[in-house]
């Protein structure tokens, strides 16, 4: 067995500022625990200033793990975050 990757879209509630952003970042770094992995975190524009986030999250692939939803569903219930949602899974 290898690994899986999930993508999750974070769109935050508002505009934020680069100093606000960062920290988000942060808040969500804190919630990807082991065995799951942070591949990637990437800002991206969507329009008129607003920019969400593109967590890659990796995880074993193994029964029992969750898969990325409850990763998603601790995200989205942060304040500042709208939604949070997987997009995309894909084994390694």
């Amino acid at each position: 067995m290898g690994d899986v990757v999930g993508l999750i879209q974070i769109m935050p509630t508002e505009v934020l500022d680069d100093s606000k952003l960062n920290q988000l970042m942060d808040d969500i770094k804190a919630i990807v625990k082991p065995p799951a992995k942070i591949g990637n975190i990437q800002i991206k524009n969507v329009a008129f200033g607003l920019r969400g986030i593109n967590l890659t999250v990796v995880i074993p692939d193994k029964a029992g793990q969750g898969g990325f939803d409850p990763i998603a569903e601790e995200i989205s219930k942060m304040d500042l975050i709208e939604s949070a949602e997987v997009t995309d899974v894909g084994l390694l």
